[in-house]
């Protein structure tokens, strides 16, 4: 049985009325912890209630603010709660005293565990005690670390507690939670090519900083194929870096406890290598029922995320409809950054503010990025496009869906294949299937960053069945020996997007690593490689 508390006489009745429900709920085989929410809630309502339905902290709470129960503090409980090896003892000063405060801390520290920060704030509103409780720093530890998960070992230094370093930076924590994501367009202002920005915590400067992920093509050599000697393969070789000179997001400490809004903009301290003024402001998403095909929203539909927003504005977003108006509204996958060119310095009078734009990001879930046993291919890739450079896309891997049909503007696209009667062509190849049914879907790859013929946001190539029924051949010339070779359909424009078309072309894929994409009306091969997110997430 608990230890009975130290109460004074006028408490004995309560104390009682709290055992008699304590028995009732151990014959149904109650575990502790609702054992002691059931006393609370019997010694709050009294013994008709069902001792089946246990309320949460919450509810408590607002029941005891709401029937102004006295929650007189404990002499001496003003401090900081003490190591929970110490317990706080109920004393005797309660005319009436609360469930909660007769708890064991052990008991009270469970029961916050399952809080909010919202929640644990308006705790602190109650009584001394249960600020004391509130206050707990462990609580708040989980709070940030759930927030940067790849930085296992991060300490709250140089905040002064693990409170102070989640409050000095809410509510932007979210920003740091999913990790990466991908604008409508470039920090330099180009509208078809976007960015892709890996998000982190910064401890040393206890900052929240946005880098831009860029790739380069390192040494490569020219191959011939054998399988089409009039192809000339040029190998692949990126490097992929964090450019850490020029940070396009910075959100330092206080930044929201300075405007007190979330419906305002705040000035970040960036652009000092580029001479570019940035204004970071939240977002708030459009419902699914009220988007319709005349809006233009960003992310565009083919790419699958929790949130959309609008993606125009003849005013630039000024208006307060486009930011939320509480914290309940703000959306944690997307955000505006408002830039421009000053000259003449801050404040100048002679300063012209000039190519004022306003960029919005939108964050992937991270189900759509992480391969598994079951969709191996998908993740986040870079891509080899020849005099258009480098792009980064999105490999989703899906089950195969006849509904779904061709992509846009394929629906013309005449089906058959260049090669069809080569003698080479090698249908029906038995091939080891594996058990994970890996080699099996439909796989699609979405430009994260474009170029100016086909820009972020669109397929750049489908392979509507990697399974048997959609394999060619296996390849059995060297550069390619032992890899599938299966239809898919490439996407091909003209400059700024026009007459765009999907063309028939071969995903050859090398391994689970490195894939390559015959253009057959091009006569010519594009490389793929895998962006391992989690060593750059390491290296931050």
């Amino acid at each position: 049985m608990r230890p009975r508390p130290m109460v004074e006489k006028s408490g004995e009745a309560d104390w009682q009325q709290q055992e008699q429900g304590t028995k009732e709920a151990r014959a149904l085989n109650f575990s502790s912890f609702q054992l002691e929410i059931i006393a609370a809630h019997r010694a709050t309502f009294g013994r008709s209630q069902d001792v089946s339905k246990v309320v949460d902290m919450d509810t408590l709470v607002r029941i005891f603010r709401s029937r102004k129960l006295a929650l007189s503090d404990p002499p001496d409980r003003s401090a900081a709660l003490p190591h929970m090896n110490s317990p706080i003892a109920p004393t005797a000063v309660y005319a009436h005293p609360s469930p909660l405060t007769v708890l064991p801390a052990e008991i009270v520290y469970e029961i916050l565990t399952f809080l909010e920060p919202a929640s644990l704030t308006s705790l602190t509103g109650t009584c001394k005690l249960l600020r004391a409780h509130a206050l707990t720093d462990s609580l708040w530890a989980r709070f940030v670390r759930e927030n940067v998960p790849h930085q296992p070992n991060l300490e709250y230094h140089p905040a002064e507690s693990w409170r102070d370093l989640y409050t000095s930076l809410h509510p932007y924590w979210f920003l740091t939670k999913n990790k990466f994501w991908f604008s409508d367009k470039a920090h330099s202002g180009g509208t078809m090519t976007g960015n892709l920005v890996v998000i982190r915590y910064d401890p040393r400067r206890q900052c929240i900083e946005g880098l831009r992920m860029v790739a380069k093509q390192g040494a490569h050599s020219f191959e011939s194929w054998d399988w089409k000697p009039e192809v000339i393969i040029h190998t692949f070789n990126p490097r992929v870096e964090l450019w850490a000179d020029d940070p396009i997001v910075r959100i330092d400490p206080g930044c929201y406890a300075q405007q007190n809004s979330v419906n305002g903009e705040f000035l970040m301290q960036t652009g000092r290598a580029s001479g570019v003024k940035s204004m970071f402001s939240l977002c708030h998403g459009i419902p699914p029922h009220l988007q319709s095909n005349e809006m233009t929203l960003w992310p565009p539909p083919i790419i699958p995320v929790r949130e959309r927003v609008r993606n125009e504005s003849r005013h630039l977003f000024r208006g307060e409809g486009h930011r939320p108006n509480s914290l309940a509204e703000v959306s944690e996958s997307t955000f505006r950054i408002r830039k421009w060119v000053e000259f003449g310095g801050h404040g100048s009078p002679l300063g012209l503010h000039i190519g004022e734009d306003v960029v919005t990001f939108s964050t992937l879930p991270e189900e759509y990025y992480t391969a598994t046993k079951e969709k191996p291919w998908q993740g986040i890739w870079v891509g080899d496009y020849s005099g258009h450079g480098i792009e980064f896309l999105l490999l989703i891997q899906r089950a195969v869906d006849h509904s779904l049909g061709p992509p846009r503007s394929a629906v013309n696209t005449p089906l058959q294949h260049h090669y069809d009667e080569s003698p080479n062509r090698c249908i029906g190849l038995p091939v080891e299937e594996g058990e994970d049914g890996s080699c099996a879907g439909r796989l699609e790859a979405i430009k994260l960053t474009g170029d100016p013929n086909v820009p972020r946001g669109e397929y750049t190539w489908v392979a509507e069945d990697i399974g048997p029924d959609g394999l060619l051949r296996v390849a059995d010339e060297r550069i390619f020996k032992g890899a599938r070779v299966v239809r898919s359909l490439g996407h091909s424009a003209a400059r700024s997007f026009r007459n765009d078309k999907f063309i028939p072309s071969q995903l050859i894929m090398i391994n689970r690593n490195t894939l390559a994409q015959y253009w057959e009306d091009f006569g010519h091969v594009s490389f793929y490689e895998r962006v391992h997110t989690d060593d750059y997430l390491k290296k931050l």
